[in-house]
């Protein structure tokens, strides 16, 4: 076997294996840098709802935390706990360093999740390695990943759950919806958010008005079902009364008891009062690189244009109903913010899972922005400003 031909092979195998090296080399890079990152205001406050929420399951205690701290969903925190109880970790330093490697190492899966959609879509090897890059590298987020076991572990589960819807509406599997139902269900318990993603799959499948009508009802029921006990289960604010519960959990999280002082373009507002409708997208356009916002933006306007201009196309394209959906899980929840003035501070951290949606529909706007170029000179000039926006 010659030199050329073992180099050959050599580049084929990282080729067809470069997600899987990428998250390697994420995954070294995060045990390097793991202790620079310190401990947030809430990480003893969480564990201590997870601890709290463990003694109750196991019959240790009478009841739930009260108030609205009973309905923070353990199903992040409570394995972090699990984990630390079942090393034997004592001393407080292993014990936030573990959480911390957990944390990034959860966030890395929602990356490689969207590498694996992205290659779906587009059967492109470059477009998932881009996806997966503009996922990880986002400046505040990737911070974020070590120390923030709310949010971005929101993000994550949001990602890992797109890409099992595109996996269960592509063939209508019942087996695949009930995957889907209780991963739904898990990310509901993470955050009350997750009913977004819940609403606008039932929605996509009930806009399939071309398919088999009766197979379709069989999948939204097993998705509905095992999502609503999946959520009950792991859930224990819900136990007594669910739909009472629930309805409480929805009305007190979308307008959040916590009232501070927070600063926003030069004011102060106290964060229960009034929220500059405005909030949301400054912040989110001032922290996300340039590129990525240009490209997303670029997504969003094309496959909008395309929805207005050949609206069958939305009854009959299940990919494109896929792609609307996920503008949509972009725009609506940002729309819902300004509309019901929901309690957000510290930044846009309670809405990063914006950031799955609007990675993917980067990607889609880089390849629509690669496509609309014939001269293949134009096209390199594309390719190399996109790469040198993601270099930035």
């Amino acid at each position: 076997m010659n030199v050329s031909f073992r180099k050959r092979i050599l580049l084929n195998f990282i080729a067809r294996h470069s997600g899987l090296a990428l998250l390697v080399a994420f995954g070294l890079t995060g045990v390097w840098v793991v202790d620079d990152y310190g401990i947030s205001t809430d990480a003893r406050w969480q564990r201590d709802i997870a601890g709290h929420t463990l003694d109750y399951v196991l019959g240790n205690v009478e009841s739930v935390l009260p108030d609205y701290n009973r309905f923070y969903g353990v199903a992040f925190e409570l394995p972090l706990l699990l984990t630390e109880l079942a090393l034997g970790l004592e001393d407080t330093r292993d014990i936030y360093l573990t959480r911390h490697l957990i944390s990034h190492l959860f966030f890395l899966a929602g990356g490689f999740f969207c590498y694996l959609l992205v290659y779906r879509l587009f059967e492109n090897r470059l477009l998932a390695v881009l996806a997966l890059l503009l996922f990880l590298l986002h400046p505040r987020i990737y911070a974020h990943s070590f120390f923030n076991s709310k949010d971005v572990p929101f993000l994550s589960m949001f990602m890992i759950c797109l890409y099992l819807t595109h996996r269960a509406v592509g063939n209508n599997n019942i087996w695949r919806f009930l995957i889907l139902g209780i991963a739904v269900g898990v990310l509901i318990n993470l955050r009350i958010m997750g009913v977004t993603l819940f609403a606008m799959i039932v929605g996509m499948q009930i806009l399939d008005v071309f398919g088999d009508r009766r197979h379709m009802l069989g999948c939204m029921s097993v998705f509905v079902l095992s999502c609503a006990a999946t959520l009950y289960a792991i859930s224990p604010g819900l136990w007594g009364d669910p739909v009472g519960n629930f309805a409480e959990w929805f009305t007190t999280f979308s307008q959040h008891p916590t009232n501070d002082n927070y600063v926003f373009r030069g004011e102060w507002f106290w964060s229960r009062d009034y929220l500059p409708p405005e909030y949301v997208p400054v912040w989110f356009s001032i922290t996300t690189p340039p590129a990525v916002l240009a490209l997303g933006l670029v997504g969003i306007s094309a496959l909008v244009l395309r929805g207005l201009f050949r609206p069958m196309d939305v009854l009959r394209d299940t990919r494109l109903r896929f792609w609307l959906m996920l503008a949509g899980c972009f725009v609506l929840p940002i729309v819902a913010v300004m509309v019901l003035n929901s309690n957000i501070y510290n930044g846009w951290r309670h809405v990063y899972f914006l950031h799955a949606p609007f990675c993917l529909l980067a990607v889609f706007g880089a390849r629509w922005t690669f496509s609309f170029f014939r001269s293949s000179r134009l096209r390199f000039s594309a390719y190399g400003a996109v790469g040198a926006g993601v270099a930035a």
